[in-house]
This record gives structure tokens, sequence and C-alpha cells, in this order.
């Protein structure tokens, strides 16, 4: 996601005609984000975008299972490359290409461009290019919980999910839908082809909450399509 921007002289030759920039038009992904524009009084300047990969939770297909199954992750964007349309041209950048930005951060990409050197007045446009992330398909028609007693299927557990191709997502369940109260629980693992990565809960536990005791679990998707059960197995 893209952010507000800041902009300055780079170096003390004057450009020379008057540039008035009309408006920063940044692509990203399909996206255009307008940013206000500036007069330039120093040729080449600099512009500086505040950058994010926020953390998005993947459309699910009834509201009742939101809170039980959200993206808990997004995967890391790459930006491969900065194209930047005539008549401006793109002198350096910092951090240098590609840029890695990890869920949740942000950093600052400082685009260092170079004015026509006539009288000119219109937007800049910029392209940031990327590479998309390889996605999957999770079609899950039921969540099983397994133990050393009984496995017990969890109803209303089924859920789409499109993601990130060994992305994480989270599955939170009422353990007393499976065990009783003072069972401990020492060890969680998950069926293939999914992966157990924590608990909102320190294991070992115990289940000594007397009404309820909902555990959130993070569990790793696969890298391919995948349709049938998950299987939560608890010792």
């Amino acid at each position: 996601m893209l952010m507000n921007f800041s902009i300055g002289g780079f170096f003390k030759k004057k450009n020379g005609g008057k540039v008035t920039i009309t408006a920063v038009n940044i692509k990203w992904r399909g996206s255009m984000h307008a940013m206000d524009g500036f007069e330039v009084s120093e040729n080449p300047f600099t512009i500086t975008i505040p950058f994010q990969n926020k953390s998005q939770q993947d459309a699910l297909p009834f509201d009742a299972l939101k809170e039980r199954f959200r993206a808990q992750e997004k995967a890391p964007v790459r930006i491969t490359g900065v194209d930047v349309a005539t008549p401006f041209k793109l002198v350096s950048m910092e951090p240098k290409l590609p840029v890695d930005v990890m869920s949740s951060q942000r950093v600052e990409l400082k685009m260092t461009l170079q004015a026509p050197d006539y009288t000119y007045s219109g937007p800049v446009a910029i392209t940031l290019n990327s590479e998309e992330a390889s996605m999957i398909k999770i079609q899950i028609n039921k969540v099983i919980v397994t133990t050393p007693m009984k496995s017990v299927e969890i109803e209303n557990s089924g859920v789409i999910l499109n993601m990130p191709k060994g992305g994480i997502f989270k599955n939170s369940i009422q353990l007393y839908k499976a065990m009783s109260y003072g069972e401990r629980v020492d060890k969680v693992a998950l069926e293939k082809p999914f992966e157990f990565v924590s608990c909102d809960r320190p294991i070992p536990f115990t289940i000594n909450e007397p009404s309820s005791y909902l555990v959130t679990f993070y569990i790793k998707a696969p890298d391919i399509d995948y349709a049938g059960p998950m299987e939560i197995k608890l010792e």
C-alpha cells in the first residue's frame, strides 16, 4: 500500500524551465495511487514514498467463518523495478532494487528523478513492478480433532481460502467439543499437507477453565491446491 510522500532538492543545478508537477500517479499491481503535486525547485529532485506491505484477511464465503479462519500472514512482496514515464527519468533509487518488503513492514522508497530542461506542467507517472505471489486454493470440508480417546468432527468448520502458497492461517477451536475439564495437551500435530506452527496457549496446557477453553492454532498451508479434511492431533 502506498502512503504519503515527501520531496526535496538533490543537486544544486536549476532546471532550464519552470516545471510544475500537478500530481504524482503511482501504479502498483493494477491500482493507481494519486498524490498531490508540487513545483520543482531543483533538478534532479527527490521523492520519498513510504510503502507498507499491509496484512490483509482473506475473503471468506460466510460471515460466521471470518473469525474462525483468517489469513494471519501476508506473503512478502518484491519490488523488482521502477518505470518513470517521460519526460521524467529515474536517476537513482534507495534502497537498491530488488526490494523485499515483509508482511506489515514499512520501507521508504527514495527516488531521484530528472525533470525536463524545458517548461512543463503536468503529472509524473511512476510504475512499481513486482513479482506476484503464487496463490493456492484451500477447500477444507471439515476439521477433525483427534485425541488418544476419540476423534471429533467440529461442526460448521468447512471453509474455502485463497492464499499465498506456504502462507499461515489460524483456526480457533472450542476444545470442550473434543476434550474434558482437567485433560492435558502435551503435543499438537497436523496431518499432511498441513503443518502446525504454534498456538496461543503455551504447550503443555491443561483444560482448566470450567465453561470455555478456546484455542487458536496457527497453521502453515501447503504449496499446492488442496481439497479435503484438516485433522488436528492432540496428545
